[in-house]
């Protein structure tokens, strides 16, 4: 009896221990270190002083669009991670995203060492020593929702760009929003402002289709561009005029278009070691494709672009593609034809 009475009390002390680990790790969730500078701001969660030892991490892709952030997509960012430091990137905002990566990380039972948001002011900040080297040490870069022309305008062709291509080698970096649609070989820069499907295809060369070209070099991702917030903002017809701006004007060397457009809590999650990808969320995500260029694509004139491929992907029952073949045994497969500016078909695929 005294042996199994010790029992008892000791697995008391060890719950009452674990119990106690978990409120430590949650109230270190909740209290930000705040550093404010002129060209930037810093906000902390974790154990902000101390740098992550490097533990095994894995590279990835997540392509997030928008809305209700997706869970399943954050915390297959963290596994990746090593338990390391997580860094969300913005231009907008605050640390909201710290407590909630961070708690994840903690249900998860992989918590990480810490979770910090950089919110950059302007070009200026992706030079500043302290910027590059918390981004420097991350095991997991998120960028967070936002507008791409400043993400475009801020980070293009400075050592934050450079850091986080050399990153892609063994983390994993992820976006939504914004932040999703400078991950792909073209971007939909909105550099002048946003598109809608209705006037990008009455007019391909409207003035608020801006193209540029990629920030990020991305395994599988070479031929693609990517859209967010899809059916929700019924962008389809958008995309597509996309694709067919890139083959007009572009000429791809593989005379090949790509492009992946996910709805609001909704996510792609990309081992670029592979190719394969798996979708998850609660919505839904297009991969469309094209071979050939549009029959009509030129200035004021509606667009004429058809026998494209398109494939309906669902979050929920987490479909899988791969990026390697451009092929899959899941999701509902589709044609997609653009006739004088109207899309002729169920514009998201057959019911």
């Amino acid at each position: 009896r005294q042996r199994s009475s010790g029992s008892t009390m000791m697995s008391k002390i060890v719950i009452t221990f674990a119990f106690f680990c978990q409120v430590v790790s949650l109230v270190a969730s909740d209290t930000p270190k705040i550093l404010k500078r002129s060209n930037y701001e810093i906000y902390c969660n974790g154990n902000c002083d101390v740098d992550a030892a490097a533990k095994d991490t894995s590279p990835g892709v997540v392509l997030m669009g928008g809305g209700t952030d997706t869970d399943e997509a954050f915390i297959w960012q963290i596994s990746r991670a090593g338990q390391g430091d997580f860094v969300v990137l913005r231009t907008t905002g605050d640390g909201a995203y710290n407590p909630y990566i961070y708690e994840l990380s903690v249900a998860a039972g992989k918590t990480l060492n810490t979770v910090t948001t950089i919110l950059m002011k302007n070009k200026a900040a992706s030079s500043e020593t302290e910027v590059l080297e918390i981004l420097g040490n991350a095991e997991a870069i998120f960028l967070a929702g936002g507008d791409q022309s400043d993400y475009i305008n801020y980070w293009a062709n400075t050592d934050v760009q450079n850091i986080i291509q050399a990153k892609l080698t063994n983390v994993t970096v992820g976006g939504t929003s914004a932040g999703c649609m400078v991950l792909g070989n073209w971007v939909y820069s909105a550099e002048v402002g946003s598109i809608t499907s209705s006037e990008a295809l009455a007019n391909p060369y409207h003035k608020y289709l801006t193209i540029a070209p990629a920030f990020l070099h991305i395994p599988y991702l070479e031929s693609v561009i990517t859209d967010t917030h899809f059916v929700t903002r019924d962008r389809m017809g958008r995309m597509l005029t996309f694709q067919a701006r890139i083959l007009q004007d572009f000429s791809p060397s593989n005379g090949l278009s790509r492009a992946v457009g996910i709805d609001e809590h909704t996510a792609l999650l990309l081992d670029i070691t592979t190719g394969e990808v798996t979708a998850t969320g609660v919505g839904t995500a297009y991969v469309c494709s094209a071979d050939h260029k549009a029959l009509v694509c030129k200035a004021s004139t509606p667009l004429t672009f058809q026998d494209l491929s398109c494939v309906r992907l669902s979050g929920l029952n987490k479909d899988t593609y791969s990026f390697a073949k451009w092929s899959s045994n899941d999701g509902v497969v589709y044609a997609s034809n653009v006739v004088s500016g109207k899309i002729t078909n169920l514009p998201y695929g057959p019911i």
